[in-house]
């Protein structure tokens, strides 16, 4: 890439990054400014810097810009001549369900032959090689490093789970979009957005970012949805839902344990190759349950329709799909039950309990993470869902923790959140107990559990370790093997 004269060998916004020829953008975050690395960044070799200040230099070309995260996007696209041009993108965005449906995409494309990658909160994904994140949505440079790899490993096709946040701070700014899918919209992130009309603006950007006669598919029971089309006229919009007004919907719904339900398209549809879909029913099997899996299901079901995977394949493979981490996740099943979940939001649990209301337990125990550095706002909305359940479900016990021995600087739950969270279940008398580490909590719940007992361990990134603690502390029981842990390889764990 030749800019300004200039032969350039890359473009960052971390000056650690930076090598001869590099361009810099100096981006102001939340915690740390850009402006205050460019020393270091010419140091390590910039050529060029961006930057929203007034300023000049001898040593580099200095460009004032007025959005450096938009530039910087543009940059990248411009530096590996424009990846998105060259595959089939989708976005997912929500609330919740985005990695439930980008992951069952991926995998229904993978296991039908099709080349395909993945860029979601648990990991990035070209075909089977897989990558670690750290944010939903990657910053605007790793995004396109990662698309330009799937352009240069043949990859046809890329799912990506959009947030607000990273729609927001325009890190997927100039990727051009064929299908936007949009699961549901409830509050979270307030703490960053401000408002509710923020958060939805930020997600209708998706869905501005469509290509002509790019697809559309949205969540029809989410009264939200309509907000994200505003405007938009040059997409081809698609409802799903269980409202009957839906053009894909589900009936004859069984989700106790793992979900059976027809397919039912009500209206038919054109394929992105041009094919034409009458409309159909077809019975499916999902090894997930929950109805919010349902809705999952039919977004990730119909996504694939459209990229001309035949449905008796999507059947075979949804049959076979895997269970997605920290998603309503059964992590030991023995003489008492655990499951997993990422409860981060209202929405997030009761979809939970919604759906264990169903199981066959004797007793239930409630393990909770507060979640950290996110504001007292959310944590008061996520007690008062978990106080209501826990005496709908009559809950045995509640124990709520800190989680302090892993949570880092970013995650840590500040004593105003503890303390907002902690107030809603001593004002309501909701009988629960303390523990500031996570280990101690869990300790504590599996001395009480009996057979027949459900425990769910309920939370964030406070909870994101509890898997591990639960495996030690069943050893320590001997209730399975050191050797064999939690995983696939015992018969008491999925």
């Amino acid at each position: 890439m030749v800019f300004e004269g200039l032969s350039i060998n890359g473009v960052t916004s971390d000056s650690r990054r930076v090598k001869e020829g590099f361009i810099f953008v100096a981006i102001e975050g939340e915690k740390q400014d850009g402006n205050s690395f460019i020393d270091d960044a010419v140091d390590r070799g910039a050529s060029i810097v961006f930057t929203d200040r007034d300023m000049t230099r001898d040593d580099c070309l200095v460009i004032k810009t007025d959005n450096c995260r938009k530039k910087l996007a543009e940059l990248c696209n411009e530096f590996y001549d424009y990846p998105s041009d060259k595959l089939i993108v989708i976005g997912v965005t929500g609330t919740n369900g985005k990695t439930t449906t980008t992951h069952l995409i991926h995998e229904i494309l993978l296991k039908n032959g099709v080349s395909a990658g993945l860029i979601g909160t648990l990991n990035i994904r070209l075909n089977d090689t897989e990558y670690n994140p750290k944010l939903t949505t990657p910053i605007a440079e790793d995004i396109y490093f990662y698309l330009n790899e799937m352009v240069k490993r043949n990859i046809k096709v890329v799912v990506m789970e959009v947030s607000s946040h990273g729609l927001k701070s325009h890190r997927v700014h100039g990727i051009k979009f064929d299908i936007a899918i949009h699961t549901n919209i409830d509050r979270d992130h307030l703490n960053y957005h401000k408002t509710i009309a923020d958060y939805i603006q930020s997600k209708k950007r998706l869905f501005d970012s469509l290509q002509e006669g790019g697809l559309a598919l949205v969540n029809i029971d989410d009264q939200n949805c309509i907000k994200l089309l505003e405007g938009n006229t040059h997409m081809v919009v698609i409802t799903y839902g269980l409202n009957e007004k839906a053009s894909v919907t589900a009936s004859s719904i069984d989700t106790d344990s793992i979900s059976y339900f027809n397919y039912c398209l009500q209206r038919g549809l054109t394929t992105i190759s041009g094919i034409d879909i009458e409309p159909f029913e077809y019975p499916l099997q999902l090894n997930m349950f929950g109805t919010h899996n349902v809705y999952n299901a039919l977004a990730a079901v119909t996504c694939c329709l459209l990229l001309d995977i035949p449905m008796e394949n999507i059947a075979m493979l949804l049959k076979q799909a895997r269970a997605i981490p920290r998603r309503m996740e059964l992590i030991y099943e023995g003489d008492f039950s655990i499951i997993d979940d990422f409860s981060h939001n209202p929405a997030s649990y009761e979809a939970v309990f919604n759906s264990v209301q169903g199981l066959p337990y004797k007793k239930i125990y409630i393990v909770n993470a507060i979640r950290g550095n996110r504001g007292i706002g959310i944590n008061i909305e996520n007690a008062e869902v978990l106080r209501l359940w826990t005496q709908v479900l009559k809950v045995k016990e509640l124990i709520v923790t800190s989680s302090i021995e892993f949570m880092g600087l970013e995650d840590k739950v500040n004593t105003k959140e503890r303390d907002a969270f902690l107030e809603v279940l001593y004002k309501s008398k909701v009988s629960f107990s303390y523990e500031e580490r996570l280990r101690d909590a869990i300790a504590r719940a599996l001395e009480e559990i009996e057979a027949g007992d459900l425990l769910l361990l309920l939370g964030a990134q406070g909870m994101k370790e509890g898997r591990a603690v639960v495996s030690e502390l069943l050893k320590e029981r001997r209730l399975i093997e050191p050797a064999t842990g939690i995983g696939e390889n015992s018969s008491k764990y999925v």
